[in-house]
């Protein structure tokens, strides 16, 4: 069995006599009538026990625990989300530039780098339309319009609309030198490490010129490769954990991770978190072109993991869901004017 202190890092390899011990401190205990309670191990090896994980602070003196705040308990339980926060925090990071420099040497030559990108090749491909020269409203104009849409029209979202909001949210601008771990891809959103973990599939049932089904971004070619044909709003709406409205939009972008590309670099604990950070990031880029195109644009967070990895073939470990967003053109006393200029 592994014991972790989370908050300081520490581990303990053991048998059940760890468990049998950290049990015993339930509340708060004097260590020789602790090691009375348990007849069935030496008392010896329990004071041992005891003193070994109080250097390492897995237990620690009432009086020192008195003014501490469980966050278990804060957290109405929640022992996932506590567990998580607790191991990623004030981690200690590398700040010489030549330990810097030999980490990153080390993981190159230990490890081959992920792909920079998903590519699903013999599948049907889509070109996305060359934008014009110009488009779109005023930046501060579009900030003050974003709103969540939840009621749209059937009009369909025209192609280039969507193309943009694609392109703009999950294309890439070019690339730039990142020293032992170049080259790194630039884009409109940031991104730990300017690793990029993210892909998108797009649910389209009601896109002007676009055939209903799934597709995939392919952002190497700038391309929607279609995996599958159909119209698909109904697995729209159960992937959103059956917000009906959804399926009233005109598409669904699933954004995915392959946290590969980020553990590749990083491999602390709070590598996971940089993952949920990227999908903010890049929401809010999606709902700010959606909406400089004049689209009603929404996020949840509301997921059916399992459901989505089924639905896109995902295994759910190499690549999983992190979160929903589409638009549709918005029903005429939803909509919010964005005027350019």
């Amino acid at each position: 069995m592994l014991a972790q202190n989370v908050e300081n890092g520490a581990r303990i390899v053991g048998g059940p006599l760890i468990a049998a011990i950290l049990g015993l401190f339930d509340r708060p205990r004097a260590p020789r009538a602790a090691a009375r309670s348990v007849p069935r191990y030496d008392a010896a090896s329990i004071l041992l026990g005891i003193r070994k994980l109080r250097e390492m602070r897995f237990l620690v003196s009432e009086k020192a625990a008195r003014p501490r705040r469980s966050r278990l308990a804060a957290w109405n339980h929640n022992l996932a989300s506590a567990f998580y926060h607790a191991a990623s925090r004030d981690l200690r990071y590398l700040e010489d530039p030549a330990a810097i420099k030999r980490y990153v040497a080390g993981r190159i030559s230990e490890e081959k780098r992920p792909a920079l990108f998903k590519r699903y090749r013999a599948r049907a491909h889509v070109a996305l339309p060359v934008p014009a020269a110009s488009g779109g409203a005023d930046l501060e104009v579009t900030l003050h319009a974003r709103r969540t849409v939840r009621e749209f029209s059937r009009k369909p979202v025209p192609f280039a609309d969507l193309a943009r909001t694609l392109r703009g949210t999950w294309g890439w601008t070019g690339t730039f030198k990142g020293g032992l771990v170049e080259p790194l891809l630039a884009k409109t959103s940031p991104s730990g490490g300017g690793l990029h973990p993210g892909e998108c599939y797009v649910l389209a049932w009601n896109v002007d010129r676009l055939v209903p089904g799934l597709y995939h971004y392919d952002i190497a070619s700038d391309e929607l490769r279609r995996l599958k044909r159909g119209d698909f709003r109904k697995e729209a709406v159960r992937a959103a954990s059956g917000q009906k409205w959804v399926g009233q939009a005109a598409f669904l972008c699933v954004m995915t991770a392959v946290f590969a590309r980020t553990l590749w670099k990083y491999q602390l604990e709070n590598a996971y978190r940089t993952v949920w950070l990227d999908a903010g990031h890049l929401a809010q880029t999606f709902c700010l072109l959606a909406t400089s195109r004049g689209l009603g644009p929404f996020t949840t967070a509301a997921i059916q993991d399992s459901f989505i990895e089924r639905l896109i073939g995902l295994d759910g470990i190499r690549e999983f869901p992190v979160y929903l967003c589409g638009a549709g053109v918005p029903a005429p006393r939803s909509r919010r004017r964005v005027r350019t200029g």
